[in-house]
Parts: C-alpha cells; structure tokens; sequence
C-alpha cells in the first residue's frame, strides 16, 4: 500500500483520530461540471470518431489521469502565487479525480459509447436489408426511435441533432435508460459502500490503481519534484511522440513496441504449436509500471498462467480434441479446454470466496441495517448500513421491474441482472487485490452465460429479446462502475477527506455525464453520419452486436452446451484449489484472481509486461531489499503517467486535426 489516510494510522495505533480535512463540495461541484462537459465531448470526438488512444479503455482511466495532472500542476502554481487556502487540498482533487472517472464511465467504451447507435440500428431507415423488422414487435417501445426520417440524418450525417422534432423523438428512449442506467450506478454504489471497511479495513486490499492518483495530489507535489519520476516519464514521452510523428510522416523512424506483434504468426510456427492460434507480444510502459506495484506472485501468475493457457491450447490440438487456428478469439470457440466456459465458473468462484469469507462481517452488516444502529457505525463511512442495503435491494428490484414492466419470464431479469452484479463484485474484487492493466472481459458476461449455458431454445422470443435489450451495458466491462465508485471511495479516505458527501457528488457527475455525452453523441453521428466513414465503424458495429444476436437465437435456436457445465465447473474447481493452495502452503506462487483473469482476454495483450516487471521488481528486491524497491517506485510511475499524459497529448491533437495516429494501447 503506497499511500495511507491518517485516520487509518491512528485507529490502528488507538491515538485519537484526527479532524478529517474539509472539502469545499459547491466549488469542487463548478469547476467538475465544466470539466466533464469538455471530458464526455473529448471522450465523443476521440474514440468515437478518430483512430487515436482511447482515452477510457484502462483501469485507470488515461484522459482522467491526464486532467488530474494538468490540474494538480496548475494547483501548484496556485498555491506558490496566491498561498495554500486558495488551492485546492488533495481530498478535494482526489473527489475531482473520482466525479471525472464516474464521467468517463458513463460517456466511456462499453456504455454511451455504444449507446445510440443501440438504439437506433434495428430501424436503420435501410434496415430491410438484414430482416431485423421481424422482431420489431419484440422489441419494447423504449428502443427507438423508430421514423426513417428522424434516422436518416443519424446515418447519413450533414445534419444537426440540435432541432426540436429531433430531440422529441429522441427523448423518450434516451430519458428512460438514463434512469435506468442511474438506478444501475447506485445499486452498484451502495454494494461498493457494503464492501468499503471489509476489504480496505479488515483485508487490507492495496487498491493499487488508486497509487498514482494519491500521489500526484499529495500536498506540495513532492512526487513531481522527483527526478527517478521525469526518468520514467521521458522515455514514454520520446518513444510515443516519435511513433506519433511517424504516423503523420512515414520518414521518422519508430520504436512500436506496443503495437499488436504475433508470436505465432511472426516465427512461422507449424503443427501443433498454431493449435495456440494467436500469442500476441507487446510492452506497454503502463503496464510494466503497474506490473511494478502488485506483489510479484501476482505477476508472475499472470505471465505464467496465460502460457499456460497456450500449452494447453496446443496439447489440445495435438491430440484433436480442438481446431487449430482461430487468431485471438480462439479460446472462445467452445472446444476443449473451453476457457471461455472456465472464465464463469473462475470468476463466480472469486466473487462466492470474498462473500464466504466476509461472512461474519456481512452477518454484522446486516444486523446494523435492520436495527438501525448507527451508534456502531464506523468513522466516515459513505452511507449509513441500513441506506446501503436498503439501496442496494430497491435499486436491484427496480431493475428488475423495469423489464417486468415489459412482460416476460419474472426470473430472467433477477438472473441476468444477478449475473452482472456478479461480474462487478469480482471485478472489484480483482482490481482491489491486483493492478489490472485493462478489463476487457470478452467472454464472461450474461447474456453468453444464459443462452449458451441455458440454451437459446429454451427461451421465450420476448425473453431473448429482453436479454438483447439489456445487453447494451454488458458488452465491454473496460469502463465498468463499481471498481471506479469503489476506489474513489477509498481515495477520499486514504486522503483524509469526508466520504458521504461524496455519494452524492458521483451521482451528480454521472447525471451531468449523461446529458452531456447523449447531446455529444447525437450531434457527432448527425454531423458525421454513423454509416459513413466519418466515424468509428466498431461503435457503430458494437451498437448492432445485440440485435446480430438475437436474430440468431431466433433462427438457430440451440440447447444447452454440456460443455460449458463441464468447463465452468473445472474453472470454479481450479479456483478453489489454487485459493486452498495459498492459504495452506506459504509462498505458493499461483494466485486465483490471475487465473481468472487469464480465463478471459484481459491479460492476453500484457502478459509481456507482468513479465517483465516481475523480472525487475524480483531482482531490485533481491539484490537491493524493500529500500531499493521504493527508491525506484518513482520511475515507474513516471513510467505510467508518461504513457497516459503522451497519449492524452496526441489523442488531443489527432482529434483537433482529424488524424488516425499511433495509439497508447493497440486494443
């Protein structure tokens, strides 16, 4: 744990606890809201329109890292110049930091970022050409709008969004998933506030994503004046701008290193190792500094497991009992060892562990909500016990209720929405324990865990289409709510600040959030047109991925796939073992949340980098002990600050100038 609130010191030593430091929340609230205007329209501009990073695809957000270090610079210059009251402290840039992050959830990869085009692609106004009209009338009437007029300047752009009989038959739609997505981010909030004191408290979970950001709003800057930091900085700084310079002018030499490279393919591998399919090798400066701040048993596991993982893909295939090839979505295909299927059972295992062991802890949780007990409450908690779970529960049945409203079978949305919620406790869980780089969780979500493990057959056409209709949040998990809304909370507590205020300031920025990248959003397509070449054609392609679906679970039914049984219930089984292995053998290298990250894709693209920063964080500490150790730990995070501010910069520039440039992370 790099950085520690004062009021965890003094509880633990039984000095008297100190005054928490006061936020000024009405001026945090001004400057957030323009900020997050400017962060969703950057967010629309970039990822959504040009070929430059994409400034919310990593756990730690690069186009919030790059905002908190432009304004912890300019504090700095505030407080030499006018004096120490009239900056902010870091409690309240850590609550910036935190109602940023929650902005860029919502405007981010794998929500409004695919959000419109959802909307709109079933009734593209050419939409006879794919048959989806056949389940038109499936489909509830909060899926529009529907007029092949009001979607004929969304596609073919040369319009303006900005005109009252657009916005009309926009707003029905867009106004009744806000809401739901609302209720969706304080469900997750209140569970993010049940967990808060088990895990930081009584686990002692480092929340390493949280490091950089603490340090950099350290009062007076110290990380900044720290040579080993501008050290780290400078090379992703050089390296990153000459590939930038490159891609504008071809003549510049370049240093790629972390552009997508195929071991498989680039050493002309034969029979049985293609039956691996795809090894992509790549260094990304922010992952080996990320590699950096976990233990190294974590990143070993990571590295190892996922070569593992490739061994076993070319046993498989020697033997035939899987096809060779498939590039890097291979491991999906179902065919033995179904890793995919294992990424279910892996991750319900991880999220059943941390609530079994919590028990006793739940139970108290529990107790305090029914009676109200506030007298027992802990210090600067977010909400009172009985506020959590009575939100957590309202906010649950509520979502719920939004698809009863729409008929259907009354399981499915407690189901589907369960399995979600189960995904973001591990997930959080995950980040708590271990610096994950990037969340790209392509096989574990619910709508594959229902209809390939239940079998679309068995499903009602209104079911599937309620399964479709709630699959917009649930295709890309890089951005996903409750790590963000968790980590901000222990932030704010790490820096000395009141929490419960902050509960408030999330749901506000997420609310601003969604007006503003809604307004964004539509105005970009109805500018640029979403089926031109004005834009990002995957945003548009992921907004039909539900819709491709449900046309083929209507066509093909399938049953369900014995193997996905089998496979999730090896990855449960594999999980517990190597959780048992752990706790019973010290020193036990293997560790169960990089398994279960290994079972999805999120490591596949820095494995490289465990890999190396396991090799010198081992050797630094060997040879040099822990004083060694934190004498380098500025360099890299300077490794990760130059990568994300270098790419914030180009990301800037090639969304003023409308260029496709080299990109920080080639995912």
């Amino acid at each position: 744990m790099l950085t520690e609130s004062a009021e965890t010191h003094a509880s633990e030593s039984g000095i008297p606890r100190p005054e928490l430091v006061a936020v000024r929340w009405l001026r945090i609230c001004l400057i957030a809201v323009p900020l997050i205007i400017l962060n969703t329209g950057w967010i629309a501009n970039s990822e959504m329109k040009t070929g430059v990073t994409e400034v919310t695809i990593s756990s730690l957000f690069i186009g919030v890292t790059f905002i908190l270090f432009v304004l912890t610079l300019l504090n700095l210059i505030i407080r030499a110049k006018f004096g120490r009251s009239k900056a902010l402290n870091q409690p309240e840039l850590i609550a910036l930091y935190t109602m940023l992050s929650m902005s860029s959830v919502v405007a981010g990869v794998g929500h409004f970022g695919f959000f419109t085009t959802f909307l709109a692609n079933p009734f593209h106004y050419q939409s006879n050409t794919n048959g989806w009209e056949a389940f038109w009338h499936l489909l509830p009437s909060y899926i529009g709008p529907r007029d092949p007029d009001i979607l004929r300047g969304f596609y073919l752009g040369h319009s303006s969004a900005f005109s009252v009989r657009i916005l009309s038959a926009w707003a029905y739609p867009l106004i009744t998933w806000s809401l739901f997505f609302l209720v969706l981010l304080w469900t997750t909030l209140c569970f993010s506030a049940i967990l808060r004191k088990r895990w930081e408290d009584e686990e002692h979970l480092p929340f390493p994503i949280v490091a950089l950001p603490l340090e950099m709003t350290r009062e007076g800057g110290p990380l900044y004046k720290s040579k080993v930091l501008w050290a780290g900085f400078a090379i992703p700084l050089f390296l990153h701008s000459l590939n930038s310079l490159n891609s504008i002018f071809p003549t510049v030499p370049s240093f790629k290193i972390n552009s997508f490279h195929d071991l498989i393919t680039d050493t002309n591998a034969q029979y049985p190792w293609t039956g691996a399919a795809s090894v992509p090798y790549l260094l990304h400066a922010s992952g080996i500094g990320f590699g950096y701040l976990i233990n190294t048993d974590v990143s070993f596991s990571l590295w190892f497991l996922y070569l593992a993982r490739k061994l076993v893909d070319v046993l498989a295939a020697s033997l035939n009992w899987r096809d060779v090839g498939g590039g890097w979505s291979a491991d999906n295909n179902g065919q033995f060892p179904c890793f995919s299927y294992q990424s279910w059972g892996s991750w319900l295992a991880l999220c059943l562990s941390a609530l079994w062991m919590g028990r006793q802890y739940f139970k108290d949780y529990l107790r305090r909500a029914w009676k109200n007990d506030k007298s027992s409450e802990p210090a600067n908690e977010p909400m009172s016990a009985r506020s959590a779970v009575v939100g957590f529960v309202g906010g649950y049945f509520a979502m719920c209720a939004f698809v009863w409203a729409s008929g259907g079978t009354w399981w499915l949305p407690v189901a589907f929405i369960g399995i979600y919620l189960v995904i973001m406790i591990t997930l959080s869980r995950i980040r708590a324990e271990t610096a994950v780089v990037c969340s790209e969780l392509l096989w574990v979500n619910p709508q594959s865990i229902l209809t390939t493990g239940l079998g679309s057959a068995n499903f009602s056409h209104t079911d599937l289409a309620h399964i479709s209709t709630l699959t917009w949040f649930n295709l890309d998990y890089r951005a996903a709510p409750m790590p963000h809304q968790l980590e901000g909370i222990v932030a704010l507590r790490r820096a000395g600040g009141k929490v419960s205020p902050l509960i408030r300031a999330i749901m506000f920025a997420a609310a601003v959030a969604m007006v503003s990248a809604l307004l964004w959003d539509l105005q970009l397509y109805y500018v640029n047109g979403a089926s031109t070449g004005n834009v990002n054609s995957w945003r548009v392609d992921k907004g039909s991925e539900a819709w491709n679906n449900l046309q083929g679970w209507l066509h093909n039914p399938k049953g369900a796939d014995p193997n996905a049984f089998i496979g999730a219930a090896a990855g449960f089984a594999i999980t517990v073992a190597l959780a048992a292995l752990r706790s019973r053998f010290v020193g036990f290298p293997l560790h169960p949340a990089a398994y279960a990250l290994n079972m999805t894709f999120a490591n596949d693209f820095f494995w490289c980098d465990m890999l190396v920063a396991w090799i010198v964080k081992s050797l630094i500490l060997r040879y040099g002990g822990v004083g060694a150790y934190r004498k380098a730990l500025p360099f890299f995070l300077g490794l990760i600050l130059g990568d994300y501010v270098t790419g914030s910069i180009w990301s800037i520039i090639g969304t003023v100038f409308h260029l496709n440039l080299f990109r920080t992370f080639a995912i």
